[in-house]
């Protein structure tokens, strides 16, 4: 695996001023995102892609596979719409693995291997830790988060920065993913929050709009946010 400098660095490099939202949103100005932060009572973050990369590429190459068993190992499990199995909590660890293995059975030994280890796919960003707690100095911060048990058990320590967060919603536990309307639902009951009054930050498009059905307001994340918000 690449060291998660590296990584990070080739994470943060900023080629633009302005906040890229996606095709089907335009550009969102860094006012207007400051904006929305300062009347929010409550910021929700998603934790994939958001404060942590997912780094599941660099991970598989650092296994010392060679490219074609990296692709089949990927097609099997990373690629795979079985991932969302394990996010969804309706499948025990076993039967996770168990799914990808018939996704591919000759390369049985090679995606055990990788199964059994893949939390260090988990990276911090660098941003993560300055942002949110400069947040939490007047904000309450949120998780709510499609992600599997195992991938926790095996990330818990990358994760904890979670500890200063007033709580959050895994989908594992809930037995519901991102954008079901439904884990939002959750969210928002069990800490008694006023949709209006939060601001929730996803790197899909899907579930920013499931965030906006549910009431709240809602940005389609990138990097470029934290970055150039921490830096003006």
């Amino acid at each position: 695996m690449n060291s998660s400098t590296d990584f990070q660095k080739s994470k943060n490099i900023i080629e633009n001023k302005e906040i890229q939202n996606g095709e089907t949103e335009g550009k969102m100005q860094l006012t207007d995102i400051r904006e929305l932060i300062e009347h929010a009572e409550a910021i929700v973050f998603d934790i994939g892609n958001v404060l942590i990369a997912f780094a599941w590429e660099e991970y598989i190459q650092s296994l010392g596979f060679d490219e074609e068993t990296c692709e089949h190992v990927a097609d099997a499990m990373f690629r795979n719409k079985d991932w969302d199995a394990g996010d969804s909590g309706l499948v025990t660890t076993q039967e996770w693995l168990n799914l990808f293995i018939e996704n591919d059975p000759a390369y049985e030994t090679q995606i055990r291997y990788t199964f059994e280890n893949f939390g260090k796919s988990i990276v911090p960003y660098e941003f993560t830790r300055p942002w949110t707690m400069g947040l939490r100095q007047k904000k309450s911060l949120y998780f709510l988060s499609n992600y599997s048990e195992e991938m926790f058990r095996q990330s818990k320590e990358q994760l904890d920065f979670l500890g200063y967060f007033n709580g959050g919603v895994f989908s594992w536990e809930e037995k519901c993913m991102k954008p079901d309307d439904e884990i939002y639902r959750i969210l928002l009951k069990r800490y008694h929050l006023v949709p209006e009054k939060c601001v929730f930050f996803d790197d899909r498009i899907e579930n920013v709009e499931g965030a906006r059905r549910a009431g709240m307001k809602a940005v389609l994340f990138h990097t470029d946010i934290p970055l150039q918000l921490l830096k003006y």
